[in-house]
Protein backbone atom coordinates (compact mmCIF):
# COMPACT_ATOMS: atom_id res chain seq x y z
CA UNK A 1 0.00 0.00 0.00
CA UNK A 2 1.31 3.43 -0.92
CA UNK A 3 0.49 6.70 0.74
CA UNK A 4 -0.58 9.71 -1.29
CA UNK A 5 2.10 12.30 -0.61
CA UNK A 6 -0.08 15.36 -1.22
CA UNK A 7 -2.97 14.02 0.87
CA UNK A 8 -0.80 13.36 3.92
CA UNK A 9 1.10 16.61 3.49
CA UNK A 10 -2.11 18.65 3.36
CA UNK A 11 -3.62 16.74 6.28
CA UNK A 12 -0.65 17.33 8.56
CA UNK A 13 -0.29 20.91 7.36
CA UNK A 14 -3.90 21.73 8.19
CA UNK A 15 -3.76 19.91 11.53
CA UNK A 16 -0.59 21.73 12.50
CA UNK A 17 -1.98 25.12 11.43
CA UNK A 18 -5.18 24.61 13.43
CA UNK A 19 -3.15 23.53 16.45
CA UNK A 20 -0.94 26.61 16.29
CA UNK A 21 -3.99 28.84 15.90
CA UNK A 22 -5.82 27.33 18.86
CA UNK A 23 -2.79 27.34 21.18
CA UNK A 24 -1.98 30.95 20.36
CA UNK A 25 -5.53 32.24 20.80
CA UNK A 26 -5.93 30.36 24.09
CA UNK A 27 -2.64 31.79 25.33
CA UNK A 28 -3.67 35.29 24.27
CA UNK A 29 -6.93 35.27 26.20
CA UNK A 30 -6.25 33.01 29.18
CA UNK A 31 -2.49 32.98 29.66
CA UNK A 32 -2.58 29.18 29.55
CA UNK A 33 0.22 27.67 27.45
CA UNK A 34 2.50 30.69 27.48
CA UNK A 35 5.56 28.49 28.06
CA UNK A 36 4.67 26.60 24.88
CA UNK A 37 4.24 29.84 22.95
CA UNK A 38 7.66 31.01 24.16
CA UNK A 39 9.12 27.85 22.66
CA UNK A 40 7.30 28.50 19.39
CA UNK A 41 8.62 32.08 19.38
CA UNK A 42 12.16 30.66 19.33
CA UNK A 43 11.38 28.88 16.05
CA UNK A 44 9.30 31.52 14.24
CA UNK A 45 10.97 34.96 14.27
CA UNK A 46 7.84 37.18 14.10
CA UNK A 47 5.63 35.04 16.33
CA UNK A 48 4.13 36.58 19.47
CA UNK A 49 0.80 36.74 21.28
CA UNK A 50 -0.88 39.15 18.89
CA UNK A 51 -3.13 38.63 15.87
CA UNK A 52 -0.09 39.05 13.64
CA UNK A 53 1.55 36.32 15.71
CA UNK A 54 -1.51 34.14 15.20
CA UNK A 55 -1.14 34.55 11.43
CA UNK A 56 2.60 33.88 11.53
CA UNK A 57 2.11 30.78 13.69
CA UNK A 58 -0.73 29.46 11.57
CA UNK A 59 1.15 29.91 8.30
CA UNK A 60 4.39 28.58 9.75
CA UNK A 61 2.60 25.61 11.28
CA UNK A 62 0.99 24.78 7.96
CA UNK A 63 4.30 24.96 6.10
CA UNK A 64 6.11 22.83 8.68
CA UNK A 65 3.29 20.28 8.83
CA UNK A 66 3.07 20.14 5.04
CA UNK A 67 6.80 19.54 4.64
CA UNK A 68 6.82 17.00 7.48
CA UNK A 69 3.85 15.12 6.02
CA UNK A 70 5.40 15.08 2.56
CA UNK A 71 8.69 13.74 3.93
CA UNK A 72 7.02 11.07 6.05
CA UNK A 73 4.85 9.80 3.20
CA UNK A 74 7.72 9.93 0.71
CA UNK A 75 9.99 7.96 3.04
CA UNK A 76 7.22 5.47 3.83
CA UNK A 77 6.58 4.88 0.13
CA UNK A 78 10.30 4.52 -0.52
CA UNK A 79 10.75 1.88 2.19
CA UNK A 80 7.44 0.12 1.43
CA UNK A 81 8.62 -0.57 -2.13
CA UNK A 82 11.68 -2.50 -0.93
Amino acid sequence: MKLKVLALALSLGILSAVGMFVVTVIAMYTGYGTMWTELIANVYPFYDLTWVGVAVGTIGGFIDGFIGGALVSWLYNMFANK
